[in-house]
């Protein structure tokens, strides 16, 4: 059971995430077409973001009631098609309120993968499958991105968009048939009351705080950066939409990450394994300013093997301290902040990239990594006080 569990979150985490960001391909396009600056352009991939961050408070509720395979299916399924919609768009303000629609049908999968891993698998199997399934995002991410700048080179960004879509959703339909349901979940019934209160307990613990401003801070820095990119790749080294699209492959790459956190997790502390997370993607953005397309590149691999073992850590660290009863809230609370720094971080990157060009981008996310080495701080003190009491 736990490899078709394996395999089916790994198909399901690819599906969302290749939605979510495909169109990140497509904003140097955007700004052509729609006349459009840099960073209102990017809405097209921060209001999906920031809908699905806020979805997924009522989805992790709905899931008490209805199950979480039932959820996750409908989640997949719904917002592939709606993706097919979007390349029909025939302006920008259209585009938006699609992708807006979008994230919502998104948010019932991430909003639960967590919680539905945590209660089918043993505790032993659970780092490990957790690690599979983050690498999934990464593989996601990348697919997306690949098909999208190839098709899009070839035709249209709407053919690309349709294109991915229907992928998506026949591997949608896998993923139905492949998951297995829930075999030690509990029905609930769904009231805004039973919402409200399992919120609330999610956050008086002031540790869970502190790790919704880290997961915040990680996609905000990693969003930013691969929404921008692009813009001084093409610009200053020439590259082509496919090959920018490709240079998407250190995402995939940094999946290194996550599967380090998963082999070393009972070597070392969470919080010594964060420190260094933290200090190899500031030093990824670091290298992204040299004046050099290989220390970019390079850069954008560490990047992206510092936010994925980032993410690893902080989402085990809440699903492992929130109480049984508020686990689900927990997760989602996490994602929401989550998300809601790609979706704030990531367009607030396209102003300073406005403004200053790519190195001014850079040094906002550095002064994001600085923050998340404060909340980190802020963690580690908690743990002592506790220790104390």
């Amino acid at each position: 059971m736990t490899t078709k569990i394996m395999w089916g979150m790994l198909i399901g985490s690819l599906v969302t995430f290749a939605n979510l960001y495909g169109p990140q391909t497509f904003i140097q396009h955007f700004t052509e077409d729609f006349q459009l600056t840099s960073s209102e352009a990017s809405l097209a991939l921060s209001i999906s973001t920031f809908t699905l961050a806020f979805s997924m408070l009522i989805m992790a509720a709905i899931s008490n009631s209805i199950g979480r395979k039932n959820m996750m299916v409908v989640s997949l399924i719904s917002s592939s098609f709606i993706y097919i919609l979007v390349g029909f768009a025939p302006n920008f303000e259209t585009l938006l309120a699609l992708r807006a629609l979008q994230g919502i049908a998104l948010s019932g999968f991430p909003a639960i993968a967590v919680t539905y891993l945590a209660e089918e698998l043993p505790s032993k199997d659970f780092p490990k499958v957790l690690g599979i399934y983050i690498t999934g995002s990464g593989v996601g991410g990348f697919f997306g991105r690949v098909v999208s700048s190839t098709m899009l080179d070839l035709t249209n960004w709407h053919v690309a968009i349709w294109t991915l879509g229907a992928m998506t959703l026949l591997l949608s339909v896998v993923f139905m048939l492949l998951i297995t349901p829930s075999q030690h979940f509990h029905a609930t019934r769904f009231s805004l009351k039973n919402l409200g209160h399992g919120l609330l307990e999610a956050c008086k613990d002031a540790k869970l705080l502190y790790f919704y401003g880290l997961g915040f801070l990680a996609l905000g820095v990693y969003v930013a950066v691969f929404n921008f990119v692009g813009f001084p790749l093409m610009a200053q080294y020439d590259l082509s939409q496919t090959v920018v699209g490709f240079v998407f492959i250190f995402q995939l790459m940094g999946s290194i990450g996550s599967m380090a956190v998963g082999r070393l997790g009972g070597r070392f502390s969470r919080s010594h394994m964060l420190r260094v997370s933290l200090l190899i993607t500031a030093a990824g953005v670091v290298l992204t300013m040299l004046p050099s397309l290989i220390s970019m590149l390079f850069g954008l691999f560490l990047l992206s093997c510092g936010f994925f073992a980032w993410h690893n850590l902080v989402s085990g660290w809440v699903s492992n301290s929130a109480a049984p009863d508020v686990k689900a809230y927990a997760s989602s609370l996490y994602l929401l902040f989550y998300y809601v720094g790609s979706s704030v971080i990531g367009t607030l990157g396209g102003q300073f990239y406005d403004a200053y060009d790519w190195n001014g981008t850079a040094w906002l996310l550095l002064g994001c990594i600085g923050s998340a080495f404060l909340l980190l701080l802020f963690v580690k003190l908690r743990l002592k006080q506790r220790t104390l009491a």
